[in-house]
C-alpha cells in the first residue's frame, strides 16, 4: 500500500485502501486522525471530556506503557542533567529563560525522588483521535470542532496530512505508533486521562439508554435499582423526548416481561406505541370514556382519600374555585359516600346533593353543569374499562387545553388505584407533564404519586418542553429532586434555568445548545443526570425499534383530529 507523497495531487489507491491527503478510505468509510503532539502544562481534571462540540463520528484512542523504575529514573535524571546545563550557560545574565529553567529543573528533581521512593512512575502515553465520514471531507469535518476545543485547551496536535495511511490502518484507529509520538507523562497526568473512560453506567441488570456522547460507551440504567424509580425528560419540541421515552420502555419490557406500562399522551404518539405493541388504546374527550370519577376503587374503596382527589380534578378543572367550595364538594361527596351503601355514586348523584343544600350553592352547580349536561356528561356513568392489559395507553389528542389537567388528574388517579392493586414492575408515562405543575393542587398531587410509587415498584417518568414550569413553585421543585434521573435534551433557554437545582457547570450547558436534533443528525443528544453522574448522552435505536416507533408516530399524525386551542400534533 502507498501514500500520496507531499506535493503530489489526488489519492493514491492499492487494495481496499484510498489515501488521501488527510485521511484513508478503508471500505465504504473514510477517517481521518488527530494525534497529540504536545500536552499543556498543566490541565484541569478530566483533561480531554466533556467536550460539547464532539459527537458518535469521533473515536478515541489513548495507548498507555509504564516504564520501569530504573530506565524511567535514568530518562528523569538526564533530561535533568540538560536543564541544568542549559542553565549553567546562562550564569548571573538576566535571561528570560532562567526562571523558566529553574522551575523545570526543581521539577524534575522533585520527580526524581517521587521516582526514586516509588510514590509515582513514569508513563509512555499516546492520545489519538479519528474522525471518520462517507468522504474525506466529511471525516476532517467530524474531528475538526475536537481540534479547536483542545487547542484552546493547550493541546498542539501533528499535521498528519501525509501520515494518515501509517496511523489509520484498519481496523485500528490508529496503526503501528512510531516512537515519537509517544510522550513521557507523569502518572498525575495519566491520571488526568483517565475519566475519558471512566464516566460511564453499567448497572447490572439495567437497560441500554444510549451511548456515551463522547466516546460511545453503552449506558446502562436500571431505575429499580435506585430509592427513586421515577425521572422525568426535558427537551424542546423536535429534540427526541417521545421517542427516547418509548425507546425505554421498549427495551425495558424486553428484560421485564411481567413490565407493566401506563402512558397518559396528551399528544397521542407515545399512546399509540402502545397500540403498535398489542396494549389497549383508550380515546378521552370525545365521549367514548367510560370512567367515573367518583368511583372509590381508584383509592382502594377509602372514600376520604377518594373525596379529597375529586376536589383536586375539579380545581384542575375550574381553578377559580374557592376553598369553601372545594371543601363544601369533599363534605357533600363524603354524605353521599356514607349514605349510599354498596352503590357507587355518580355525578348527578353529587350534583342531586349539592341542589338540595341551603342556601343553594348556585355557583358551583353552574359550573357542575358541564360535568352532567356539556363537554364531560359522558363521564356521567359507571367506569366500564378492560384494565387487563399490562400496556395501557390513554390518547388526549381529542382534549381541549383547558380540559387537560382535569383529564390528566382522572386518569393518573385511576392509574394509581391500578399501580397499587398490580404486582410486579410498572412505570406511568405522563407526557406534557406542566400542566400539572403549573398549578398548586395538582403539583401536590403529582408529588404525592413520585413519592410513594416506589413503594409498589413502580415509577413515573414525566415528560416537557420546559423545566422551568417546575421551577415557578417550591413543590415543582421538589418533584424535580425526588426523581432519580433526569434526561435534559436541548431546551429553549439552553437549560439556565435548570442548571442550578442540577449543578450543571458552563461546558455542560455548552453541550446542551450545541445538542444534535433528530432532524438533522439522525440521534438526539443530551445530558443525562443519575445520582452524582453528569453523562453526554446520545439516543440510539436499531432499525427494527425505529421502523416500530415511526411506524406509531406516523399512525397518530393521521388518526389525530386538530386540537381545538391550536397545541401543536408533531411528535417530537
Amino acid at each position: 500500500m502507498t501514500s500520496t507523497a507531499p506535493g503530489s495531487r489526488g489519492p493514491a489507491r492499492r487494495g481496499l485502501f484510498e489515501v488521501g491527503r488527510r485521511g484513508v478510505r478503508s471500505g465504504l468509510r473514510w477517517s481521518s486522525p488527530l494525534i497529540v503532539r504536545r500536552f499543556p502544562q498543566e490541565v484541569a481534571a478530566p483533561a480531554l471530556g466533556p467536550l460539547g462540540s464532539s459527537d458518535l463520528r469521533v473515536r478515541t484512542t489513548v495507548r498507555l506503557r509504564c516504564e520501569e523504575q530504573g530506565p524511567a529514573l535514568h530518562r528523569v535524571q538526564e533530561d535533568r542533567a540538560h536543564v541544568e546545563a542549559e542553565l549553567a550557560t546562562l550564569g548571573s545574565r538576566a535571561d528570560p529563560r532562567s526562571a523558566v529553567l529553574r522551575q523545570e529543573a526543581a521539577g524534575l528533581e522533585h520527580f526524581e525522588e517521587a521516582l526514586a521512593s516509588r510514590r509515582t512512575r513514569l508513563w509512555d502515553v499516546v492520545v489519538a483521535f479519528e474522525g471518520w465520514g462517507r468522504s474525506e471531507q466529511e471525516a476532517v469535518r467530524a474531528v475538526s470542532p475536537l481540534r479547536e476545543a483542545l487547542h484552546a485547551r493547550g493541546f498542539r496536535f501533528h499535521a498528519t496530512d501525509f501520515q494518515a495511511e501509517a496511523l489509520c490502518v484498519a481496523p485500528r484507529p490508529l496503526g503501528p505508533a512510531p516512537s515519537e509520538l509517544f510522550h513521557a507523562l507523569p502518572e498525575e497526568g495519566v491520571a488526568a486521562l483517565l475519566p475519558l473512560w471512566e464516566d460511564r453506567l453499567e448497572e447490572r441488570g439495567g437497560v441500554l439508554v444510549g451511548l456515551h456522547a463522547m466516546h460511545g460507551t453503552p449506558i446502562f440504567l436500571d431505575r429499580f435499582q435506585h430509592p427513586s424509580h421515577s425521572s422525568a425528560i426535558f427537551g424542546e419540541t423536535g429534540s427526541g423526548k417521545s421517542y427516547a421515552s418509548a425507546l425505554g420502555w421498549i427495551r425495558l419490557r424486553w428484560f421485564r416481561p411481567d413490565l407493566s406500562v401506563f402512558v397518559l399522551d396528551p399528544l397521542g404518539g407515545l399512546a399509540h406505541v402502545v397500540s403498535e405493541l398489542g396494549g389497549s388504546l383508550f380515546r378521552a374527550g370525545d365521549g367514548a370514556l367510560a370512567l367515573n370519577p367518583l368511583d372509590p376503587a381508584t383509592t382502594g374503596g377509602d372514600v376520604r382519600v377518594k373525596a379529597a382527589q375529586v376536589g383536586v380534578m375539579f380545581r384542575a378543572l375550574f381553578p377559580s374555585l374557592a376553598d369553601e367550595e372545594v371543601a363544601l364538594l369533599d363534605t357533600t361527596l363524603s354524605k353521599l359516600y356514607d349514605s349510599g351503601g354498596t352503590k357507587v355514586p355518580l355525578l348527578r348523584d353529587l350534583v342531586g346533593r349539592l341542589e338540595g343544600l341551603q342556601p343553594r350553592p348556585a355557583r358551583l352547580l353552574t359550573l357542575l353543569e358541564r360535568a352532567t349536561r356539556g363537554s364531560l356528561r359522558g363521564l356521567d356513568r359507571p367506569t366500564n374499562l378492560d384494565l387487563s392489559s399490562r400496556l395501557l395507553g390513554f390518547d388526549l389528542s381529542a382534549v381541549t387545553a383547558e380540559e387537560l389537567p382535569f383529564f390528566l388528574t382522572l386518569l393518573l388517579d385511576l392509574v394509581y388505584g391500578e399501580v397499587r392493586r398490580r404486582p410486579g414492575p410498572k412505570i406511568v408515562v405522563l407526557d406534557e407533564a406542566h400542566y400539572l405543575a403549573r398549578a398548586p393542587a395538582t403539583a401536590a398531587f403529582l408529588d404525592h404519586l413520585v413519592r410513594h410509587v416506589r413503594h409498589f415498584e413502580a415509577g413515573i417518568e414525566l415528560l416537557s418542553q420546559d423545566p422551568e414550569d417546575f421551577l415557578r413553585e417550591e413543590t415543582g421543585r421538589t418533584i424535580l429532586q425526588n426523581l432519580d434521573s433526569v434526561l435534559l435534551f436541548r431546551l429553549k433557554d439552553g437549560g439556565e434555568a435548570i442548571a442550578p437545582l442540577l449543578g450543571l457547570h458552563e461546558g455542560e450547558l455548552d453541550f446542551l445548545r450545541q445538542a444534535a436534533l433528530p432532524g438533522s443528525a439522525g440521534y438526539s443528544q443530551g445530558i443525562l443526570r443519575t445520582a452524582a453522574l453528569h453523562l453526554p448522552l446520545a439516543v440510539i435505536s436499531s432499525e427494527a425499534e425505529d421502523r416500530l416507533l415511526r411506524r406509531a408516530f406516523a399512525r397518530e399524525r393521521t388518526s389525530s383530529g386538530p386540537r381545538s386551542a391550536g397545541r401543536p400534533l408533531t411528535p417530537e
